[in-house]
């Protein structure tokens, strides 16, 4: 069972510092430009990313692959930048690409 977010600030948005410890937590190896699809676990609402020290790294809430952006995407499509955390309510997988091998994780709260 994933662990619910304890505590929220007044805008109803996670305490990211104060929370608990998960009993979810993934780690991703991850290949220099090679996209890797992670199915986000049933009943997570949050997921906090882990991130590579130095990279460029971009997630995005789908079932395909994703790039680095080597140029302006300006019709909304583009993957983002690897946030800190994010919802992920609703979502069924996050697809993440980094410039530079290495391990990332994610830690999901319900």
């Amino acid at each position: 069972m994933i662990r619910a977010v304890q505590g929220l600030d007044g805008f109803m948005n996670p305490l990211i510092g104060n929370l608990p410890p998960s009993d979810t937590i993934y780690a991703v190896d991850l290949a220099a430009s090679a996209s890797q699809h992670i199915q986000i676990p049933t009943g997570a609402n949050l997921v906090v990313f882990g991130q590579i020290p130095g990279a460029n790294q971009f997630v995005k809430f789908t079932n395909s692959t994703i790039s680095i952006p080597s140029t302006n995407i300006l019709d909304g499509s583009a993957p983002e930048r690897m946030p800190d955390s994010r919802s992920c309510t609703g979502a069924a997988f996050i697809s993440i690409v980094s410039d530079i091998a290495g391990i990332v994780t994610l830690t999901f709260y319900a």
